[in-house]
C-alpha cells in the first residue's frame, strides 16, 4: 500500500492522535538524552533524571511541535537532531491536518452545490426553452405575413442551439442525480416535462406550417440538430419514466411522460 493512500485513510481525530503521540514519543527520547552526554539543559543545567526532567521533557517535546520555542530549555548534541525531526515531523502533520479540515469543507461544499446544482440548472434550462417557445412563435407569425420565409428558415436553424443547450443542461443535472433525489424532484420534473413538451409542441406547429409553405428546410444540419433534441428527451422520457411507480406522486408525472412521447412521435412524424 502506497503511503500517500495511508494518509488519505486517516481521519481528523486520527491525525491529532498521531500528533499527540509523536510528542510523547519524542519527550520521551529527550528525557532518555537526560542519561547521555546530549541532555537538554535549562539554564546551562541538564534535566534531572526524575520525573520532573520528564515532566520538562515532555513540555519541551510539545513547544517543539507547536514552533513556539520559548528557549527556556535547549538541546544539546544530538539532541539537536531529535529536534530537528520532530520539528519537521509536526510540520508535516499539521499540513496534513490543514489538509484534511479543506477537504472536509470541499465536500460539504460539493454537496451543497450537488444539492443546488439540479434546481440552478433546471432554472436555467426553462428560461432557455421559454426563449425558443418566444422566437418560434415570432418565426410562425412571420411564417404567415410573410411571402418568401427563406429567412424565418434560418432564424429557426439559430434558435435550434437554444433548445439543444436547454435539453442538454436538463440531461447534465439529471445525471447527477440518484435514484432517490429523482423521486423527492417530482414536482421540478413535472415542470420540466412540461415545458419540453410545450416546446416541442411549438416547434411541431412550425415545421408543419413550414412543410404547408414548402419551405426547404430539411438541411443536414437541420435535421441533425433535431434529431439530437430528439435523443436527449428520450433520454429524459426514460430516466423519469420510473416515477410511473409511484401511485401517489407519479400520477402527474405519468400524464406529462405521455403527453411528452406524444409530440415525440408528432415530431418524428413531421420530420420524416
Amino acid at each position: 500500500m502506497k503511503q500517500s493512500n495511508v494518509f488519505d485513510r486517516l481521519t481528523i481525530l486520527q491525525v491529532i492522535g498521531v500528533w499527540l503521540l509523536g510528542i510523547v514519543l519524542f519527550g520521551v527520547i529527550y528525557f532518555g538524552f537526560t542519561f547521555t552526554n546530549h541532555p537538554l539543559t535549562y539554564q546551562n543545567e541538564p534535566l534531572t533524571k526524575n520525573v520532573n526532567g520528564l515532566g520538562n521533557s515532555l513540555y519541551f517535546s510539545f513547544i517543539t511541535a507547536m514552533t513556539i520555542g520559548y528557549n527556556d530549555i535547549t538541546p544539546t548534541g544530538y539532541a539537536k537532531l531529535a529536534v530537528i525531526i520532530e520539528a519537521i515531523f509536526s510540520i508535516a502533520l499539521l499540513g496534513l491536518f490543514v489538509a484534511k479540515i479543506v477537504a472536509v469543507k470541499q465536500d460539504e461544499l460539493a454537496q451543497e452545490v450537488e444539492e443546488l446544482s439540479f434546481e440552478e440548472l433546471t432554472n436555467s434550462a426553462i428560461s432557455e426553452l421559454y426563449i425558443f417557445r418566444s422566437d418560434v412563435r415570432n418565426i410562425s407569425d412571420n411564417i404567415k405575413s410573410s411571402k418568401k420565409i427563406g429567412n424565418e428558415v434560418k432564424s429557426f436553424e439559430q434558435s435550434l442551439s437554444m433548445l439543444k443547450l436547454a435539453l442538454e443542461n436538463i440531461d447534465h443535472a439529471t445525471n447527477k442525480l440518484t435514484t432517490e433525489q429523482k423521486a423527492n424532484s417530482n414536482l421540478r420534473i413535472e415542470l420540466i416535462l412540461n415545458s419540453i413538451n410545450f416546446s416541442l409542441s411549438r416547434m411541431v406547429e412550425m415545421l408543419e406550417a413550414f412543410n404547408h409553405r414548402k419551405a426547404d428546410w430539411k438541411k443536414e444540419s437541420t435535421t441533425a440538430a433535431i434529431a439530437e433534441c430528439v435523443r436527449i428527451t428520450q433520454k429524459l422520457y426514460e430516466e423519469y419514466s420510473f416515477l410511473r411507480s409511484n401511485e401517489h406522486q407519479g400520477m402527474k408525472v405519468a400524464e406529462k411522460l405521455d403527453d411528452l412521447n406524444k409530440t415525440l412521435k408528432n415530431l418524428q412524424e413531421t420530420t420524416r
